[in-house]
This record gives structure tokens, sequence and C-alpha cells, in this order.
């Protein structure tokens, strides 16, 4: 993985230590500022090991990247960095296909809420689920390539 890979993996994986009553990994969906305030906000979803999901707009500063977690003695719990990298490109995909088709901001947070997250753990499992995902409802009209787990 390049620098600049690493640095996007870490930008969308946070830790979120504030506020709960137990800390968790995540990812960062979204991010906005308060043109009033300045604060930002991160639509961060996460599934604990207990399977309750939650997404959810949290401040910034609730949480750590992976450096600044690691350097509080907490220890990772989630994909290796090269799965991650594969789940952004698959979210980058439908991003594309989302601004290309106008979603409302309802049907982004529909997906961002059942993107199964909790399966996608293996690269294997994010091909797999691929052509899953590209050939529901959502996605008609859309010409889509599938690369192979050999690439």
């Amino acid at each position: 993985m390049t620098n600049d890979e690493l640095s996007a993996v870490d930008a969308y994986r946070l830790y979120r230590y504030a506020d709960l009553e137990h800390p968790t990994w995540g990812y960062c969906f979204e991010a906005a500022r308060n043109e009033i305030t300045n604060d930002i906000q991160i639509l961060f979803r996460s599934d604990d090991e207990d399977d309750l999901k939650f997404l959810d707009w949290v401040p910034l500063s609730s949480f750590y990247t992976l450096e600044q977690a690691l350097n509080c003695d907490v220890s990772y719990a989630g994909p290796a960095d090269e799965v991650i990298q594969e789940l952004l490109e698959l979210c980058l995909e439908v991003f594309e296909f989302a601004v290309a088709t106008e979603w409302s901001y309802d049907k982004r947070i529909e997906f961002y809420h059942s993107l199964p997250l909790g399966e996608l753990i293996t690269r294997e499992a994010i091909m797999a689920f691929r052509p899953i995902l590209f050939g529901c409802p959502a996605f008609d009209g859309f010409e889509w390539t599938f690369p192979t787990n050999n690439e």
C-alpha cells in the first residue's frame, strides 16, 4: 500500500472513545462542518462484538485515529489495512454512482446502515459481495466491471 492509500485507510477507520460506555472502532462515511461553530461532525458507523450496529453524527473530537489510539494503549480490532483499502474502493464506486444518479440523503443513509461491514472482513468476502451489491435494483442502468480475486 502506498502512503496515500494508508492515509485514506487511517482517515476512514476511527476509534470512538468519548460519550460511550464501551468505546468502539468504526468507520467514517461522511464529514460535515457546522458553518456557525466551525465544528466538524463525522457520520460514524460501528458494529460491535454484540451485533449492535449504529450510525450517528458525532463530533470529530470524540475520536482517535489508529495512531492516537495505539499511543493510548488501545489495541486495534478490525480488518487488515488491505481489506479496508478494498472496502474504500468499493465505497468509492458506490459514491460515484450515487452522485451520478443524485441519490437522496435518505438513500445514502440507508446504504451506510445496511452495508454488512461485519461480514466484509476479508478481501475475498468483499470481492464476492460486489456482484450482489451492484446487481441489486438500486444500481440498475450502471455498467460495472468486477475485478477478479487475482487482481
